[in-house]
């Protein structure tokens, strides 16, 4: 195709005087600037238009196409293009909306934690000041009745001593009178005898003193000790990070039930779908897990009546389905359709009493020696024993779909052994004529649960 240029002067027809025609620029977008062709092709290797001399000369073997025909493909590449743009922005969005759910509900849980912390010290703080008063005010009746004790003992003194002076006054008035002969001497036993007081003489010693040791001996560690009875200890304590979106873990973290649909609060105030949760089973797994040991817990059941009991494996998945098995990752007992179980391959029915129920679980793991055992807590008669060489570390497992119940750990009592980690002077080091020979000695008290 040739270009001829008209000839120079007014184009034909216009009205306009001293116009001339210009031949298009050569940069111009649409027309290559080196031939002046149109660039009426597209060379998809190197993404650019081209001439058809360009596409001839320059652009051999590579992929050419008309430059209608590319623009279509081109759009509709583009089109794909952003619709996995758009795909993918929907994903980091939802990966926001989720991020800020987790901020709130951070903030709901922070919140709420917060007021059960000060509600818990709140009675710890009461506990302190109703012992407080009660210890000043043996002190002050101590002080008043040793107060009163001494007053009385110096009220008989004074009266002793009023008599003495008394009498002292008496005697001396009548050696003082001059008085001899016989009329005294008629008169001298009378005066020895009032003389008399039976060799009575007050003791010096001051006894009706307060006993400061009683008050003040061990005085942290008498009220830490008398605290116990108010503060309750459960071996286990379960994580609400871990427990399934349909189980409501209590503030004291020792018990769970299932939540009703109705009631599970607006968005944001459930709970996030984090890693360590189980879906989509209701249960729920203690914070503490165990690799060494011997551990145990009670579990109060009475008030459900379908409940899976005992430890799971770390390994154990918890974003998915998995079977109630050994094999898989769980040692557990359960009561299904009024029927308890042993979830062993395959499970077994554990034959008791027909008027037995269970109303409380206690669940016995030996990690080292590779048994889990559970036993009736009420009769102590055993259930079912587990035995297994445990090779990583295991959780209390608490599952259950009964409505209207809880699963809640008790509280155990504690036993407080006190001992000592005394070192004899011989086993330390000598000092030096500048330095003290000191030894230290410390109580130490162990809490340890009652089994």
């Amino acid at each position: 195709m040739s270009y001829q240029a008209p000839p120079h002067g007014p184009l034909p027809g216009s009205e306009a005087e001293g116009l001339v025609w210009l031949p298009p620029s050569l940069d111009s977008p649409e027309r290559c600037g080196e031939h002046e062709e149109s660039l009426s092709m597209f060379c998809l290797d190197d993404l650019e238009p081209l001439c058809k001399r360009c596409a001839a000369a320059s652009h051999a073997g590579h992929r050419v196409y008309l430059s209608n025909e590319a623009a279509i493909d081109c759009k509709e590449e583009l089109r794909t293009s952003v619709n996995g743009l758009n795909k993918k922005m929907i994903h980091f969005k939802q990966v926001s909306q989720t991020c800020e759910h987790t901020s709130k509900y951070n903030q709901a849980s922070a919140k709420l934690t917060e007021e059960h912390m000060k509600t818990e010290f709140e009675k710890l703080h009461q506990f302190l000041r109703e012992e407080e008063a009660a210890r000043l005010l043996a002190l002050r009746e101590e002080q008043e009745e040793k107060k009163r004790a001494v007053e009385e003992r110096m009220d008989r003194i004074n009266q002793v001593i009023k008599s003495l002076e008394g009498k002292i006054q008496l005697i001396e008035e009548e050696l003082n009178a001059g008085g001899n002969g016989v009329q005294f001497l008629q008169e001298y036993r009378d005066k020895m005898n009032s003389t008399w007081t039976r060799n009575w003489k007050p003791k010096n010693i001051c006894r009706p003193l307060i006993d400061v040791a009683k008050h003040l001996g061990n005085l942290r560690y008498a009220v830490w000790e008398k605290m116990k009875h108010i503060a309750a200890y459960t071996p286990v304590t379960l994580d609400p990070r871990t427990a399934c979106q349909s189980l409501r873990v209590s503030p004291r973290l020792d018990s769970a039930q299932i939540i009703p649909v109705a009631s599970q609060g607006p968005e944001e105030t459930t709970v996030p779908a984090n890693p360590e949760r189980f879906h989509p089973y209701s249960c729920v797994v203690a914070a503490e897990g165990f690799s060494t040991g011997v551990h145990c817990w009670d579990v109060e059941v009475s008030d459900t009546n379908n409940w899976t009991l005992g430890v799971a494996a770390r390994s154990l998945s918890r974003r998915e389905e998995f079977e109630a098995f050994p094999e898989g990752g769980l040692w557990c007992i359960s009561l299904r359709d009024g029927e308890y179980r042993a979830l062993t391959t395959p499970s077994e029915i554990l034959h008791l009493d027909d008027s037995r129920h269970l109303n409380r679980v206690r669940v016995r793991l030996d990690w080292d020696g590779g048994m889990l055992e559970f036993m009736d807590t009420d009769t102590n008669a055993h259930l079912f024993t587990f035995r297994h060489c445990f090779a990583e570390k295991v959780y209390p497992y608490f599952e259950s779909i009964s409505v209207g119940g809880s699963l809640a750990l008790l509280a155990q009592n504690l036993n407080i052994s006190v001992g000592s980690n005394y070192a004899p002077v011989e086993d330390t080091v000598i000092a030096t004529e500048d330095q003290v020979v000191k030894s230290e000695s410390s109580i130490e008290k162990k809490v340890l649960p009652l089994q």
